[in-house]
């Protein structure tokens, strides 16, 4: 198969369900989504639109990702399965360029929630 140049909602699609296949099959991740999602198709729609509207700046994406992720039972070192798998699945989907624009993007939304999940500031004063 050849590599994907271009971003757009059919190649999107294909990312989603191919990271998430590998999700569902990781020992860490898997079982934390499994029982996160009710309804997969209707989860690879939602995460579709997400990554439409991070990639192209279209699409109706309107959640809260940080308030669902709250309710996962999520730590810090899980976020580096996450991003491995989505790498690898971006190297495997895409030319190398546009692999480095969603890996970039998903770096930073890892970034984002781990910020939000993780840093407590009141805690960091509790201590010193």
């Amino acid at each position: 198969m050849a590599a994907i140049e271009t971003v757009d909602t059919a190649a999107i699609r294909h990312l989603i369900e191919r990271f998430y296949g590998k999700v569902r099959q990781d020992p860490a991740l898997g079982p934390i989504f499994d029982a996160a999602v009710d309804d997969w198709d209707a989860h690879v729609g939602i995460l579709q639109a997400f990554w439409t509207r991070v990639m192209l700046g279209q699409g109706h994406y309107k959640g809260d990702p940080l308030g669902v992720h709250r309710r996962l039972p999520l730590k810090p070192e899980l976020f580096a399965t996450w991003l491995g798998l989505w790498r690898a699945t971006t190297a495997e989907l895409f030319a190398p360029d546009v692999a480095a624009q969603f890996d970039a993007k998903a770096e930073r939304i890892a970034d984002s929630l781990i910020a939000g999940l993780f840093f407590r500031p009141e805690e960091l004063k509790a201590t010193s």
